[in-house]
């Protein structure tokens, strides 16, 4: 499955996918000696490339590959250059078969992404096989469920990464992802090579985006390891209105001096910065009005955020004998969002969008004041609070500690593995209001909310690759999770008297995985897994709600989600062709959805029954010379509930009603081209329709029309060689030539101010922009 090199084939040590890292891979040598020999062979570590990688590194295409018997799909590092001006780690996933990704701005934030349709909540995100998902509320940005979401946290960026790994369905258990029912998506870091350089870049583009940045890699030096340095900014006054935006990225890879030449260090570091204004889903009415990029006036409402995600790597990799590999990875995440929001409370409007769910009647800081929530009507509170409690002060605050370690022992025919997750999260999450921005935080006073939780979370797992044949390998594995939460809610406003409350889970899931060539340019594949997601936050707040003086909080009833997943396909490779066809299957049981609750703002999940999603991928390439390749890649999609149910927040769904946010189909199609320092690349993709969700999780009968995009990308480097420059790479980048005005997403509400019936938002996408770039390499 993975190429290595041929004196590793030659001490039999086979490379498995999960010894990749940020620490190159060990390849064992014997030591040339002189007189006396020595009793034993003496091994070293030595750098080799990405095994993962290395069989599309050549390639400017993604392809698909089966890894553990489960469909994977591998975007090369080659296919990422030249992307980050125009896609961001994010919607540079749509280029997969299958996969649906979109931002509401070059740079990155409120992304969506599905997998075969499964919600970004249901998949799963690493950095080096490191979960980076929030663990309380999943997904890249804190999910897209919790309307109190991270919207502008970026937790990595295109310049961070190597290359980017997708896989389909409940991944194998050495995948360190949580809650990856529908798939994982793993970001491979970007790690020192042995040559130095020196780089500078900037751009420039529509929306006045701007950026800017270098890197600096020492190389290879004995006795000082290897270092890699990283600065990238880039700004934009993003394409709806008045919503600017800027990022700040540091990014340090190093790989330690060696102590031993059977042992290697790395250090991986990162921070990304973001501040800007957070769009606001609009009300489809007024886009209609006043056109696809109207937001609304800054005199009624806005919301200005800053956020952060930071996360350092420290990993080992140990040979303990000839056949065997010790490994560990300790890491430490930290996420901060602050956002001010202000809404004029002398605004009158039916509509209830993201940012302005606090609008009628306007809460007083007066009202709840003191610790008995009885009010304070006197004139001093009246003069303290101004015009009442028009200034909303948000902030989420999470920090991970967690440590992986993990046994590998290779063999001709058995490859075991063995290891383990171990991870603590704590999390603050506050919501305080006043009458000017300068927003105090008193508890039991002027807070809507303040809440703190912390979950544990354990793995334990073990796998083996079985090969009785050169053609047949057998993955069984078994994993073993258990998930503990627990929060606690000061007294506040939506909880007036505090309360605290949690719940734990322990399950058990299996994976078998089979890879079969009957000849050499066949494959065949198939896999069978169990996965569980456990309960968001929104799940404990229902239980806190519901506290009373004299009683404390209920219990939390709600149960994990699970699913039992079938793969099966083929892929071909023969000379310029590459292809892939597979079928899945998913059954899930205690299906989740949430509620949102339009007069409070606060967002409840529950189970709701039973669900299937079903579908074909398609992915082919080829290559007409040695110049140009065409690729293309669809897949059909379906996911429907399987029983009829009902929830104790009203909503009810039946066989056959079908889930929503799910693209009924997905097509993409390409060509690309190099010659003499040029390359180019035309690609177009296509959307297929998608159900529109409700607020309170329920399906609606209206569906989004499909859209179709088309982006360019053309680049050429000039080799100069001279006053110590190596080459120039000039690119220019095109996106959504069509001028597509379709919506990313939509959702349906229910009017405000006693007004029946309901509307859709709507997040439009990119107009037609162009960008270009110019990277000086020294």
């Amino acid at each position: 499955m993975h190429k290595v090199h041929k004196h590793f084939l030659r001490q039999s040590l086979l490379v498995a996918t999960g010894l990749l890292g940020s620490v190159p891979l060990p390849t064992y040598a014997s030591a040339a000696t002189t007189t006396p020999p020595p009793a034993k062979k003496v091994y070293k570590i030595k750098s080799v490339s990405k095994a993962l990688l290395r069989t599309v590194e050549k390639s400017a295409l993604t392809h698909v590959r089966p890894v553990y018997g489960a469909e994977t799909a591998l975007i090369p590092k080659k296919f990422l250059e030249g992307q980050e001006s125009t896609q961001n780690a994010s919607t540079i996933l749509s280029f997969v078969p299958g996969v649906n990704a979109t931002s509401t701005n070059p740079i990155g934030v409120k992304t969506h992404i599905s997998v075969r349709g499964f919600s970004q909540t249901q998949v799963g995100y690493t950095f080096d096989n490191l979960p980076i998902a929030d663990l309380f509320n999943g997904g890249l940005s804190g999910g897209n469920n919790n309307y109190a979401d991270l919207t502008n946290l970026i937790p990595v960026t295109l310049g961070e990464t190597s290359g980017i790994r997708v896989t389909y369905g409940t991944p194998a258990p050495d995948i360190n992802a949580i809650g990856a029912i529908g798939g994982n998506i793993d970001y491979l870091p970007k790690i020192p090579s042995a040559k130095p350089y020196a780089s500078v870049f900037a751009g420039y583009g529509s929306f006045d985006t701007r950026s800017y940045g270098t890197e600096i890699n020492t190389g290879a030096t004995p006795g000082y390891g290897n270092l890699l340095l990283r600065f990238s900014s880039r700004q934009t006054a993003g394409y709806l209105n008045h919503s600017p935006d800027r990022e700040y990225s540091y990014y340090a890879a190093y790989d330690l001096p060696q102590i031993s030449p059977t042992s290697k260090w790395s250090v991986i570091f990162l921070l990304n910065k973001n501040q800007g204004a957070t769009a606001a889903r609009m009300p489809i009415a007024l886009l209609q009005q006043y056109g696809p990029y109207y937001q609304w006036p800054r005199s009624f409402t806005y919301a200005n955020s800053t956020a952060e995600h930071m996360m350092t790597i420290l990993q080992n990799k140990t040979l303990i004998s000839s056949h065997a590999v010790f490994g560990f990875k300790g890491f430490y995440a930290y996420t901060n969002s602050q956002r001010l929001e202000y809404v004029n409370p002398a605004v009158n409007t039916p509509y209830n969008s993201f940012v302005t769910f606090y609008l009628n009647p306007a809460q007083t800081v007066c009202q709840y004041s003191g610790n008995d929530f009885s009010g304070n009507p006197s004139a001093a509170c009246q003069a303290q609070t101004i015009n009442g409690d028009n200034y909303h002060s948000y902030s989420y605050t999470t920090s991970t500690f967690g440590f992986n370690p993990s046994v590998e022992w290779l063999n001709r025919y058995v490859d075991l593995k063995a290891g383990g997750l171990g991870a603590v999260s704590l999390y603050h999450s506050r919501n305080y209001v006043y009458g000017s921005p300068n927003v105090p935080e008193v508890a039991g006073y002027n807070d809507l909310w303040d809440e703190h939780a912390w979950r544990l979370y354990g793995k334990l797992y073990a796998q083996a690759k079985i090969k009785p044949t050169r053609s047949l390998a057998i993955t069984p594995g078994l994993k073993y999770e258990t998930v503990s939460t627990h929060i606690n809610d000061v007294p506040g406003y939506y909880y007036t008297v505090g309360a605290s409350s949690g719940r734990s889970y322990s399950e058990v899931s299996p994976y078998v995985g089979i890879q079969y060539k009957p000849m050499r340019a066949v494959t065949l594949y198939a896999n069978y897994a169990v996965g569980y997601k456990y309960p968001n936050i929104t799940a404990f707040y229902a239980a806190d709600s519901n506290a009373t003086s004299t009683s404390p909080s209920t219990p939390v009833t709600i149960k994990p989600e699970w699913v039992n997943t079938y793969q099966i396909g083929a892929a071909y490779k023969r000379g310029d062709i590459d292809a892939s066809i597979s079928f899945y299957r998913a059954d899930f049981g205690n299906t989740f959805s949430s509620y949102y609750d339009a007069t409070t703002g606060l967002t409840y999940e529950y189970n709701i029954g039973s669900s299937a999603y079903q579908g074909i991928n398609i992915a082919t390439a080829y290559a007409l010379d040695n110049f140009v390749s065409l690729y293309g890649n669809y897949s059909v999609q379906e996911a429907h509930y399987t029983a009829n149910s009902a929830s104790a927040y009203g909503v009810a769904t039946s066989v056959g009603e079908p889930r929503a946010n799910t693209p009924t189909y997905l097509a993409g199609m390409g060509i690309e081209g190099h010659y003499m320092g040029t390359r180019a690349r035309l690609y177009g993709n296509l959307v297929g329709p998608q159900y529109i969700e409700a607020s309170t999780g329920a399906p609606t009968a209206f569906s989004m029309p499909a859209y179709a995009t088309m982006n360019f990308n053309l680049a050429h480097t000039f080799q100069i060689y001279r006053y110590g420059i190596k080459n120039v790479t000039l690119s220019l980048s095109g996106v959504n030539l069509l001028n597509s005005e379709a919506s990313v997403l939509e959702k349906q509400f229910p009017y405000m101010n006693n007004q029946p019936g309901n509307y859709l938002v709507a997040e439009p996408m990119m107009p037609r922009a162009f960008f270009g770039t110019v990277k000086m390499v020294f």
